[in-house]
């Protein structure tokens, strides 16, 4: 019996040694527990970035949803609608040839905003699904969160459109103010109300 116990004592010091320490960062008013590897970075406005947004940042794009999804998306090698504890996500993995790495954008809900975790890497490891895991739950439904992402890229397409037609990108942007990505977030009230 004394055997037992010992060898079960082992493995619970040797499970503890192994676990992940995690910290708190909190992010335009949501709390994420991020692995400590990525815990010296720097909180300004609605993101937190560990070195560069390459390396790893969580972002709340709520304010530049259509210009950050829909050029992301625009980019992507690969797309994947997936769930992380019951939660909707979409990720997209780019090829980052200036680092030779593979840069991955995770976007998911928390509450009734849009955030998006940056990260080196092309899958969603344990650490990654963590910090979605520790976020505040959303009501955004499945259809809902992915219908909102449809709709940014739509309308990062008719921005693209209509500025090839003026045959300079900054006219349409002057003349209409479309392009006003600072402090903007119609995007996501205008679809959470019709489609709620």
């Amino acid at each position: 019996m004394k055997k037992i116990a010992l060898v079960m004592l082992i493995f619970m010091l040797v499970g503890c040694a192994y676990a992940e320490e995690f910290s708190k960062v909190t992010v335009n008013g949501a709390d994420f527990e991020i692995p400590e590897e990525y815990s010296s970075g720097d909180l300004k406005d609605n993101k937190y970035v560990f070195k560069d947004l390459r390396t790893f940042a969580i972002l709340c794009v709520d304010d530049y949803i259509i210009s950050n999804y829909g050029g992301n998306y625009k980019i992507s090698d690969s797309s994947q609608e997936m769930s992380i504890d019951g939660r909707p996500c979409m990720h997209l993995c780019v090829y980052n040839k200036y680092i030779d790495k593979n840069v991955s954008y995770l976007y998911f809900p928390v509450e009734k905003s849009v955030y998006c975790i940056c990260y080196q890497g092309n899958d969603v490891n344990s650490g990654i699904s963590h910090i979605v895991e520790s976020a505040l739950p959303s009501n955004i439904s499945d259809d809902a969160f992915y219908g909102l992402l449809d709709e940014a890229f739509s309308e990062y397409q008719n921005r693209q459109y209509l500025d090839s037609l003026s045959g300079d990108n900054s006219y349409y942007s002057e003349m209409t103010g479309q392009h006003s990505d600072n402090g903007n977030d119609q995007l996501i009230k205008w679809y959470l109300i019709t489609h709620w």
